[in-house]
């Protein structure tokens, strides 16, 4: 874009903000997303599109239409000729050694004639080096290498890149072939439901396949969720330090303790954390506050203590432990490992909430979740919320509690 706007004789401010707007709306239409035989023609409309909208913005003031239009053809045309030999020396490379290590799980007939494609078509870039399947044995050319079991320690010993599922069930095996670095892909048979719920915009010689999305930590935005944490952290705790300090001379008088309590909760792939709060009550001793559940009826609890619960102030000294990075504004609340334990025991899913570090608000929280509620429905709530993040979905829920705490939705 840089090139074709230089053509067109622009001033370098001009030619720099093509250059950086071309860049950003192909991101945003996934132009640059990784692909199994990617094809210089793919995402063409999109490529074209951009490179207008580009254009019209850059020179909107200093260039005719027609001027705008010729500057879209060429970058295009260049676009789409770059791309078109970017794809033909990855295959290329390809055919000659340059493919990722991949494991297919599931030896089946359909396992095996997916892999049989990607033996006899090397320029799809995936090398099957065997199958993991609970049947022990040779299949076809290659070995069944383990049990999906063993994923783990296989993938690592034959440093293995990608991972394509041909078998049902495996959630637990493609998170951990993630985690390690794998690219994860799910092979589907035409024959199944959910080929026309889906955009299938990858195969293996027709063979269908759905690549596993990246973990929210890989996210390109990612850092702007750690970003906005800092300045809504710093911001926070400048403004109501005025606020924190009456507080904690009210609290003083009222409990006869420090103001400030410090409890073990855990935070981001089970790690413990020190949680700060304003406290609210005096209790018994430490294993009460490790234990007891909820303190919303409390006799203890005074009239200062109820105030601050109900509009959630004595939450505010998390903000500190946000600019540590032990939480992020927004996340599954963290819990207590005494209540951690008994409900990932009894509860579906709740061990997965510690996938992203947790928060002072959440998903769960801003539809009612809190204090009192079902363990069940917050555990649901966290988790499609970890499922589907984005950047977007943080700030509306950061609206969310802002509206929620205006209508002293505390607990």
């Amino acid at each position: 874009m840089a090139f074709t706007a230089a053509q067109a004789g622009r001033g370098i401010p001009p030619v720099a903000v093509a250059a950086v707007l071309v860049v950003v709306l192909n991101g945003l239409g996934r132009v640059y997303a990784p692909q199994v035989l990617a094809s210089g023609l793919d995402r063409g409309g999109w490529i074209a599109g951009s490179g207008f909208v580009a254009a019209c913005v850059a020179f909107r003031e200093s260039a005719s239409f027609v001027t705008i239009v010729l500057c879209a053809v060429l970058y295009t045309f260049l676009a789409v000729c770059g791309r078109s030999m970017l794809a033909f020396a990855a295959r290329r490379a390809h055919r000659y050694g340059r493919s990722a290590p991949t494991l297919v799980i599931g030896a089946g007939p359909y396992g095996r004639r997916l892999a049989e494609s990607l033996l006899d078509h090397p320029e799809h870039g995936l090398y099957p080096l065997g199958f993991l399947d609970e049947a022990a044995g040779d299949t076809s050319d290659l070995p069944v290498l383990g049990r999906p079991s063993e994923a783990a320690h296989i993938i690592q010993a034959y440093e293995v890149r990608a991972v394509i599922l041909a078998g049902a069930g495996q959630q637990p095996l493609a998170r951990t072939a993630r985690a390690l670095g794998c690219d994860v892909y799910l092979a589907l048979d035409l024959s199944e439901l959910i080929v026309d719920f889906v955009t299938l915009r990858e195969h293996v010689r027709g063979f269908p396949l759905l690549r596993m999305r990246p973990a929210a930590q890989h996210s390109a935005l990612w850092p702007l969720k750690r970003a906005l944490d800092i300045t809504i952290a710093l911001i926070g705790l400048l403004l109501t330090a005025p606020l924190l300090a009456l507080c904690a001379l009210i609290i003083r008088a009222e409990v006869g303790q420090s103001p400030l309590f410090r409890q073990r909760r855990v935070g981001c792939q089970g790690e413990p954390i020190e949680v700060i709060k304003l406290r609210t009550m005096k209790p018994v001793d430490a294993h009460e506050s490790a234990t007891l559940w909820s303190i919303a009826h409390d006799s203890r609890v005074g009239r200062v203590g109820r105030l601050l619960r109900r509009t959630s102030v004595d939450e505010l000294p998390q903000l500190w432990n946000v600019l540590k990075g032990d939480m992020s504004i927004v996340g599954p609340r963290p819990e207590r490992p005494h209540f951690v334990d008994e409900f990932s025991r009894t509860i579906p899913g709740y061990g997965l909430r510690h996938r992203l570090p947790a928060g002072i608000t959440g998903w769960a929280q801003v539809h009612g979740l809190r204090g009192d509620t079902s363990i069940e429905d917050r555990a649901r709530f966290d988790n499609h919320y970890i499922d589907g993040w984005s950047f977007g979905s943080d700030i509306k829920i950061m609206v969310r509690t802002v509206w929620s705490l205006l209508r002293l939705g505390g607990s």
